[in-house]
């Protein structure tokens, strides 16, 4: 594990100190059972908030959810076409033991036998990165390609910059690195134009990779989601941006979150939305920052069933009418 300071263990008191949630249960339900009724109330009232905490630490970071969503490009294509991606991020391995280990997830991808499987960036939290290449290995066996880009925790932002070692150990592993690079790649016999865009808060990420317009579907991996506002207008624009970093909210309390945790919900914490022409995926991620905590954000892997259409006879006609007087 990588040098730690005073924030991080603090973060590991927290961590450990949980476990005397159970002593405290076990005192306040003995109170509960057997105490006058004042003093069952003032039990109760400690107990219930006491074991939502728990549940966020114990039970929900150690779930993995599977959840199929059905997306639709906007732009049509000289011919139909359909494919799956397997997307996650956040995984944050190092710090908190509880966090999904890349074992289950890699374990999980091998049963949702995706086309291709993408990973948002955040693998790093604290881990020594002379465990990279035994920590990350399994993501090589999960029987289909791996795509990745780094995010902020990889290099430098917010926690040590060890992106070099990593990408080394994970290209190693069989993962294909892309940040600012662009992948022609084939899924389910469909051609698709993949961009990885470096961490945005390195400043340095290549737009011209979507300078120009793509006769393919065009996907743009990140790892913030707001990278679709810098991104240049025109042709060049993605079909759709895949993202992650906003864990959900992580601890996710319903006109609360967000009002606390802006940056969270500058797009959307999680899910589907609309941006322009360009169709926005957030991923709530697998592991955890800052508390070992999980509420109503459980971690997942979010299958997309991507799906576009032909253009018709007339969208063809204006198309090419269009490129006459170009």
């Amino acid at each position: 594990m990588n040098a730690l300071g005073f924030f991080e263990y603090l973060q590991l008191f927290v961590f450990y100190a949980s476990w005397l949630y159970f002593p405290a249960a076990f005192i306040l339900i003995r109170m509960i059972a057997r105490r006058p009724r004042r003093k069952k109330i003032i039990a109760g009232l400690i107990l219930a908030p006491m074991t939502a905490i728990a549940y966020a630490r114990f039970v929900e970071p150690r779930l993995l959810l599977t959840v199929d969503h059905d997306i639709e490009l906007k732009r049509c294509f000289p011919a139909a076409g359909s494919f799956t991606i397997a997307l996650f991020s956040d995984m944050h391995i190092g710090l908190y033991p509880n966090a999904v280990s890349i074992e289950r997830i890699a374990a999980r991808l091998r049963k949702i036998a995706p086309d291709a499987a993408m990973i948002a960036g955040d693998f790093d939290y604290f881990l020594a990165p002379e465990r990279f290449a035994r920590t990350y290995a399994p993501l090589g066996r999960v029987g289909a390609p791996v795509y990745a880009v780094l995010g902020n925790h990889d290099v430098g932002m917010s926690g040590p910059n060890v992106g070099a070692q990593l990408t080394a150990a994970l290209e190693k592993d069989g993962v294909r690195m892309i940040d600012n690079k662009r992948a022609d790649i084939t899924l389910n016999g469909a051609a698709v134009d993949l961009v990885g865009l470096s961490e945005l808060w390195l400043d340095n990420e290549d737009k011209s990779l979507v300078a120009d317009a793509s006769p393919v579907p065009r996907i743009v991996l990140a790892h913030h989601p707001e990278a679709i506002y810098g991104l240049p207008p025109g042709p060049g624009r993605p079909d759709l941006l895949v993202a992650g970093h906003t864990h959900g909210g992580q601890v996710w309390l319903p006109g609360l979150t967000c009002h606390i945790a802006k940056l969270a919900c500058l797009v959307t914490r999680y899910g589907e939305k609309d941006v322009g022409a360009t169709r926005v995926f957030v991923t709530s991620g697998t592991g955890m920052v800052d508390l070992p905590l999980r509420f109503l954000a459980a971690p997942r892997i979010d299958v997309l069933r991507v799906s576009f259409r032909a253009c018709g006879a007339s969208q063809n006609r204006d198309g090419a009418r269009a490129a006459v007087l170009n």
